[in-house]
C-alpha cells in the first residue's frame, strides 16, 4: 500500500472519530449551531433536508484530507506524524475559517455563530489532526522523514 492510501486509510479512520465527536456535541446540544455537515450543504447551496449528502460530502472530504496529508506531510518540518498530523490540523483549521466560514456567511473564523465556533473548531481540527497522524504512524509509511540515514 503507497503513502497516499495509507493517508487516506488514515483520513478514514480520523473522519470517524470526528464523525462520533461531531454527533456527541449533537446530541448533547454543545455548540449545536456548529454543524459541519450543515455547512457543507449551504456551501454548495444545498437544502439542509439532505443531511446524508452532508455527511458523504464530509466523510469524502475526511479520506481525500487524509491523502493530501501524506503528500505533504514530510515538508511540514516537524519529527513525528503525530505532531504533523497536529500542524496539519491547525493549518485545516486555518482554512476552514478563513476560506469556508466566510464562504457559508458565517465572517470570518465563524464568529457569525459564536464567540466560541473558533475554539471548538480548533479542537475538532487538532483531534482530526491528531488521529490521522498517528494512525498514518502506526501503518508504517515507506517515506518516513524522520530517521536519519548515515552514509556506510
Amino acid at each position: 500500500m503507497n503513502d497516499v492510501v495509507k493517508g487516506m486509510v488514515a483520513g478514514a479512520v480520523a473522519t470517524a472519530v470526528l464523525s462520533l465527536v461531531m454527533v456527541l456535541m449533537g446530541t448533547t446540544g454543545f455548540e449545536p449551531q456548529l454543524e459541519l455537515t450543515r455547512m457543507l450543504l449551504t456551501l454548495l447551496g444545498e437544502p439542509a433536508s439532505l443531511y446524508a449528502l452532508g455527511w458523504t460530502l464530509h466523510s469524502v472530504i475526511g479520506l481525500i484530507l487524509g491523502g493530501v496529508f501524506a503528500h505533504i506531510e514530510p515538508r511540514l518540518g516537524v519529527d513525528t506524524h503525530l505532531k504533523g498530523g497536529v500542524l496539519y490540523g491547525v493549518i485545516t483549521w486555518l482554512v476552514v475559517m478563513l476560506v469556508v466560514m466566510p464562504a457559508v456567511g458565517e465572517g470570518y473564523f465563524g464568529f457569525g455563530l459564536s464567540v466560541f465556533a473558533p475554539i471548538v473548531m480548533l479542537g475538532l481540527q487538532v483531534l482530526y489532526g491528531a488521529v490521522l497522524g498517528w494512525v498514518y504512524d502506526r501503518l508504517q509509511p515507506a517515506h518516513n522523514p524522520f530517521t536519519k540515514h548515515h552514509p556506510a
